[in-house]
């Protein structure tokens, strides 16, 4: 019998009889209540509860096929404190069952970082489940047992499911400090990885665990510039390796490879050195240039080849911007807020390269998508794209406020025109926008995204105001567990006078630039 296990049996006896009052009316509430959304509420109202019970009933709720029950759970079973509550959960990875909970589990062990599951995670490393897999993974790269590191690291190339790789990758970076010889070799491998979620993770990972011989490879991916959206990593991966103070020319960067990589005794500055060095140089080293751009949009390059625009087209967007001269002497005619965008995007697709595959969506209180997914960037499919943002109107604007002011309020569209950031990054994504046919974050993190873009432009002009999720803070959250494992780089632009906190964090948390076009 495993420790776990052991100390189950002593301690459940003792403690389920006198589960607490909220336990009790929770289980008696619960199971007559009809409402989802009361139920989640239920749900939450256990969390800060320290009880064995308290797993006990929400291990069913954690498979539930609501993903907001199920979410609404897992944020339960995350909080619990004390090692004693958590027995029945530490029970349900010995006993292998019921196999359905053990991905949420896991995901739930990771994000307390519960240094007693540590162990019992081991064998799942090698279990048929894709989110059972990657949860496994993420957690002991937070919970950093003994022997985890040597088991991920194969699977930083090895593991047939690229988001399973980015987080054996992420797990490598977390635990690999100081442990180079076993961590470095397999990211310098994941860098020439199909999928570029994973590549682009072990170029960021190398920042961290830096090893030298990355070097010859990043130069070579520098020298091919096929890489996509890779490129934009290469560079800054290059610096942070070695310090030199070089730009993105990849002839520059072979020649000093050369010189100095033949050399037996040559080794990569420590982190004291560069700190030292970058603090002389702090000006030059903050230039920063994008390699080979294949894109632009309101003056953000990117080097992907996979692109989405998500415009917003709420009905504010028919206003004029306040600050007409600017907008004048960026060569604007019309000012429009949305006639702006229009323009702006317009160029873009025409700008782009034969190697591109995008999408456009016009967002408002729905998401309306130009292609079902992406299409290569030919003669024809500009074309169709451009004729399709030419006719995006404002939906809600002045005339549905006029319609409205006369009493025609229900046919006016006023309610058509507000402004669904949630529904719009969702779609970005490539997240089905209906809840019923979305698994919970936790089953469907494993899914690799089929057809998405890399790198994202979404462009608003205001806060939410309707939707699954409206508080910005919801939406953070919301984006970062979609994206902990698929990098979709996301870049943002404001337009408009309102508070544009959201989109700039937005922006810093998924790896992208913020734009603030001005009101």
């Amino acid at each position: 019998m495993g420790v776990s296990c052991l100390l189950a049996a002593v301690l459940l006896p003792l403690l389920l009889p006198q589960e607490g009052d909220m336990v009790k009316d929770f289980k008696r509430f619960y199971r007559k209540e009809r409402d989802p959304a009361m139920k989640v509420e239920l749900v939450l109202s256990l969390q800060g509860v320290e009880d064995p019970s308290v797993a006990s009933v929400m291990l069913p709720i954690l498979t539930d096929r609501d993903p907001a029950l199920a979410e609404a759970a897992l944020r339960v079973v995350a909080g619990l404190a004390e090692p004693e509550s958590r027995v029945p959960l530490a029970k349900v990875l010995e006993d292998g069952k019921p196999k359905d909970a053990i991905a949420p589990i896991a995901r739930a062990a990771g994000d307390g970082r519960w240094a007693e599951f540590g162990a019992l995670l081991m064998p799942y490393l090698e279990d048929g489940d894709d989110a059972v897999r990657l949860w496994a993974v993420r957690a002991l790269g937070a919970i950093g047992p003994p022997g985890a590191l040597e088991a991920v690291a194969p699977m930083a190339t090895g593991d047939p499911n690229p988001m399973v790789r980015v987080a054996a990758v992420e797990a490598l970076q977390a635990l690999g400090k100081g442990h180079e010889d076993v961590a470095g070799p397999p990211l310098v491998a994941a860098l020439e990885d199909a999928d570029v979620s994973v590549a682009v993770a072990a170029a960021r990972a190398l920042h961290v665990v830096r090893v030298k011989e990355a070097v010859p490879v990043l130069i070579g991916i520098l020298e091919a510039g096929e890489a996509g959206k890779l490129l934009e990593e290469v560079w800054p991966t290059l610096v942070a390796l070695t310090d030199a103070p070089y730009n993105d020319d990849p002839g520059i960067w072979r020649r000093w490879w050369e010189r100095v990589g033949s050399q037996p005794d040559y080794r990569l500055p420590t982190d004291e050195e560069i700190a030292a060095r970058r603090e002389a140089r702090e000006k030059a080293n903050a230039q920063y240039h994008t390699p080979k751009t294949e894109a632009a949009f309101m003056g953000v390059p990117t080097a992907s080849r996979n692109i989405v625009f998500v415009i917003d087209v709420s009905g504010s967007m028919e206003e004029l911007v306040v600050d007409r001269d600017a907008f004048r002497q960026r060569g604007f005619t019309s000012f429009h807020k949305l006639d702006i965008v229009k323009e702006e995007l317009i160029r873009s697709i025409e700008g782009l390269g034969p190697e591109v595959r995008f999408n456009v969506y016009a967002f408002a209180s729905k998401v309306h998508p130009w292609k079902k997914g992406l299409v290569p960037a030919t003669a024809l499919s500009k074309k169709s794209a451009i004729a399709w943002v030419k006719k995006l109107k404002p939906i809600g604007g002045g005339q549905a406020a006029a319609r409205a002011s006369a009493g025609l309020r229900g046919s006016s569209g006023l309610e058509d025109g507000r402004t669904n950031t949630h529904a719009a990054l969702l779609a970005g994504l490539g997240v089905p926008l209906d809840p019923r046919k979305r698994a919970s974050v936790t089953e469907s993190a494993a899914d690799p995204p089929e057809g998405m873009g890399d790198t994202m432009f979404f462009l608003s002009d205001g806060k939410p105001t309707v939707g699954e999720l409206v508080d910005t803070e919801d939406i953070l959250q919301a984006v970062a567990d979609l994206n902990r494992f698929r990098k979709v780089t996301i870049h943002t632009i404001a337009i408009g006078d309102f508070t544009s906190s959201f989109l700039k964090k937005l922006a810093e948390q998924n790896g992208g630039v913020f734009v603030d076009l001005g009101k």
